[in-house]
């Protein structure tokens, strides 16, 4: 049997090398233009290799003719999707390949950003629904910041790629570009996330062939921390008049006991105790009443002249003026809604609104005053709390104060929880009571007794259009 065919093209001789089955393969340039120069050529080739590659390296002959036997075999041969992974997964075991190959059709050939609108849809998603019956807490605030990411920055990005085509590279590009506007560390792991945790959970149920987040650096968190006013300009700060009253009562309580926002708006009747406050709920605007943000409850000290600015502000609420029996536990921070507190924004307006005040008043006293720069200075509201974590740690071991504000990653509570003691209220009261008396002194009595809240020097509401909807 022979073991060449030889032919020219264009005055140039090639040849086809023969199988041992007889099988001729893809003609081979000798580049000689003479017939005796080719069978020398040949002759090498069945002795020494033929080469191959672009370094041109010598194989032998009966390995090249496997190969092509291979390719042909690929070309001819009926692959379905499966089998095609099968031969990627081959090569990629031996580190001859390392690309992400994907099928054009199934679960995962569908358009990223569609894949993960679905998998952040709060009603829809079935990551959210297992992750719900497993008993993890998943918030639709949480659910709709992920849809505004997506809307956002991710669309633009990742425009009609495929889901089964993202690659780690693609993430990594997507991290320094984040990077590059100037976003806050934090915000560029959050974004990554939104993107992130579905890639791991699609190579999790199979529907992705590789888990491209692997390799993906986080960004080291460097956030700049919330500024804390100082003790003598908290006390100014509650000195002034405030434009909305349950601006400065949602303060008063924060400051006094570490309360986050949501837990202020929260806040029902049935949750004033005689000298304590039971923080049983937080609120969102999107899920409404739900556990606190580490998903357990607590008792924290009330201290009275708290207890008598909440009660009096209770008696504002515009739905119990008729009957104050009409509903069965309204909201303390009350809104245009009877089954709805007010629009948590109130909050921070009212805070920086007397900060303002703050300032006018010094720069009436003094133009050369320092002023209170609460941009700069990056004062929300969430301030409260870090002043009084931060004035409580001068009178108590930071482990107590941290059982009543719930200041604690879950594993720590869970270890502390069930030893919140009637003592350790007390004492925690005490030491507010103490620490707070620059805030509290003008209160002694009570609002309704206070001459200066009656004369509308604190805190009382403009109009009732001031309340939004």
């Amino acid at each position: 049997m022979r073991r060449y065919y030889l032919h020219t093209r264009k005055g140039v001789f090639y040849a086809e090398l023969v199988t041992p089955e007889g099988r001729r393969l893809t003609a081979r340039s000798t580049k000689k233009t003479t017939e005796d120069e080719a069978l020398l050529v040949v002759a090498d080739w069945l002795k020494n290799g033929v080469p191959t590659g672009r370094e041109r390296k010598p194989r032998p002959a009966d390995l090249v003719m496997s190969l092509d036997g291979i390719l042909k075999a690929i070309r001819k041969v009926d692959l379905s999707g499966d089998d095609a992974l099968r031969i990627v997964s081959a090569l990629k075991s031996r580190d001859l390949i390392d690309i992400a190959a994907v099928k054009t059709t199934g679960r995962g050939a569908v358009s990223l950003v569609r894949f993960l609108e679905n998998f952040w849809d709060y009603d829809h998603s079935e990551y959210i629904k297992d992750r719900l019956s497993h008993g993890y807490r998943f918030s639709r605030r949480y659910a709709h910041e992920c849809q505004k990411k997506i809307k956002s920055v991710l669309t633009q990005f990742f425009k009609d790629k495929k889901l089964n085509c993202v690659t780690t590279d693609d993430l990594k590009k997507l991290s320094n570009e984040l990077a590059g506007r100037g976003l806050s560390t934090s915000s560029v792991n959050q974004t990554l996330l939104v993107v992130c945790t579905p890639l791991k959970w699609a190579f999790r149920e199979k529907i992705i062939p590789a888990n491209p987040t692997i390799g993906l650096t986080r960004f080291s968190i460097t956030n700049k921390e919330r500024g804390v006013l100082t003790e003598a300009e908290a006390a100014e700060v509650f000195s002034v008049e405030w434009e909305d009253k349950r601006a400065f009562v949602a303060a008063l309580v924060s400051v006094t006991t570490g309360a986050r926002a949501g837990e202020c708006l929260a806040l029902r009747r049935s949750d004033i105790g005689e000298k304590t406050l039971n923080i049983q709920h937080g609120y969102s605007v999107l899920d409404g009443l739900k556990t606190p943000k580490n998903g357990h409850k607590r008792d924290v000290p009330l201290l009275p002249e708290v207890r008598a600015a909440l009660l009096d502000l209770l008696g504002d609420n515009p739905h119990l003026v008729d009957d104050p029996r009409k509903i069965d536990d309204p909201f303390i921070f009350y809104s245009l809604k009877e089954d709805r507190p007010v629009d948590p924004k109130i909050f921070l307006t009212g805070l920086h609104m007397a900060i303002d005040a703050v300032n006018a008043k010094r720069k009436a006293e003094n133009p050369e005053a320092e002023l209170i720069d609460w941009k700069k200075r990056g004062i929300v509201f969430h301030s409260w709390r870090h002043y009084f974590c931060s004035r409580m740690t001068d009178e108590l071991e930071g482990e107590k104060i941290a059982r009543v504000s719930g200041h604690l990653s879950e594993k720590v509570f869970r270890k502390y929880s069930d030893h919140v003691e009637a003592k350790n209220i007390k004492e925690v009261g005490n030491a507010a009571a103490k620490v707070f008396s620059n805030i509290l002194q003008f209160r002694k009595g009570g609002l309704n007794k206070n001459p200066a809240h009656e004369a509308g020097s604190c805190h009382s509401l403009k109009a009732k259009e001031a309340l939004p909807v």
